[in-house]
């Protein structure tokens, strides 16, 4: 099972704003995404998992990542999306205890990512803003 803190390191997305009622196509995710806020279960979670404020993951548009922020630190690798599922994959450096998976939303400026795979991981919702 992997690690919470495993799990939430890879958690960011970045892209364009859409408002459009589908899903986000690829291109919408790309850029860099903070941290806003994390639920376990609905409950907010953020002061454990984000005390400084300063997570967040950044889409390239060719396929790497690379998310940081405090008390993880850096972690890079690759992601993938396909938008008839809404399904975003982070295929970890660091090795496959730290892969994720997740069902993405999009709403201008505000993406959220519901955990996937294991009892575990679907008890997490992110809610990442678009920074960059």
């Amino acid at each position: 099972m992997p690690r919470l803190g495993a799990v939430l390191a890879l958690f960011l997305v970045a892209g364009c704003a859409t408002t459009a009622p589908g899903p986000p196509e690829r291109a919408d995710l790309v850029g860099t995404w903070t941290m806003a806020q994390i639920l376990d279960n609905g409950t907010d979670v953020s002061d454990q998992h984000n005390p400084a404020g300063d997570r967040f993951i950044t889409l390239q548009p060719d396929g790497t990542f690379e998310s940081g922020g405090q008390p993880y630190g850096r972690n890079t690798g690759r992601w993938i999306y396909d938008p008839a599922t809404r399904e975003l994959g982070l295929d970890s450096d660091a090795g496959p205890e730290d892969d994720s998976r997740w069902t993405v939303r999009l709403r201008g400026d505000r993406m959220e990512w519901q955990g996937l795979g294991s009892a575990f991981a679907r008890r997490f919702v992110i809610v990442a803003e678009r920074t960059g």
